[in-house]
């Protein structure tokens, strides 16, 4: 029977011959949002991690890490880690909801341990993820309002009391907010410079590089930040693409 070091090294050859580099997206197949960034990015051999993949028999993952050994399930499909150019994790965790294949009182704690599976298995890898997985949460941290506006205060940014207020679409400039979406280092939604820099120190403080984050159109003052934009502009999903091919 041949070993599994020696499977995963004829698979790693084919993968490498076709020239295949997966980009792979942690959601929800019940994600109308994520189902729709993996077929703009069909071309570019995007898939989709579920957790209908969590429960599926392929998975390896060794303490200490070793790459050469490392297999994933995306999509459905069994595949060597060294074959996901990137990671754009769109979830907080996986919930005992979704796995209709477990008894009911089963769901909890499977769930539990998937998500600390994966926490591992995010952060052992080599390639882009954004984000990066945190204790608490799978794509970064996952703070309430309260939480990025003591954020703000610390890092100087003038922030909105108010915690109701309209959002408006994305890139606009009229109305009560201004949206900026960051993609690393690049800024999206706004030409203004303050709001750019105010949303550059907020993510690297946070350390994540994928956030949204909204602004008074009155005064500027921050109002409120999220670690799941809206992936909808074809040159934000550009950026996303290009962060996640880009090789550490």
């Amino acid at each position: 029977m041949e070993s599994a070091h020696c499977f995963h090294r004829r698979l790693r050859t084919r993968v490498t011959d076709r020239q295949v580099a997966l980009i792979v997206v942690v959601a929800s197949a019940y994600d109308v949002r994520a189902r729709s960034v993996v077929a703009h990015w069909q071309s570019q051999g995007a898939a989709m991690l579920s957790a209908e993949d969590m429960c599926a028999r392929g998975w390896c993952l060794t303490i200490p890490y070793e790459p050469s050994l490392a297999m994933a399930v995306i999509g459905g499909k069994t595949v060597p880690t060294s074959a996901i150019a990137g990671i754009v994790t769109l979830r907080p965790c996986f919930f005992p909801e979704e796995l209709q294949g477990l008894a009911t009182s089963q769901r909890k704690y499977v769930a539990a341990e998937y998500n600390a599976f994966l926490l591992a298995w995010l952060n052992a890898l080599s390639c882009p993820v954004l984000n990066r997985p945190t204790a608490s949460c799978l794509s970064g941290p996952n703070w309430q309002p309260e939480q990025w506006v003591q954020l703000a205060a610390r890092l100087g940014i003038p922030a909105q009391s108010r915690r109701s207020v309209p959002v408006r679409t994305h890139g606009s400039t009229s109305g009560d907010t201004v949206e900026v979406i960051l993609i690393g280092e690049r800024c999206f939604g706004t030409e203004d410079p303050t709001l750019r820099c105010w949303t550059l120190k907020l993510a690297c403080a946070a350390q994540v590089e994928l956030l949204s984050v909204r602004f008074s159109a009155e005064d500027g003052r921050f109002i409120a930040a999220n670690i799941w934009p809206p992936l909808k502009d074809p040159a934000v999903l550009e950026a996303v693409l290009r962060r996640l091919e880009a090789r550490p």
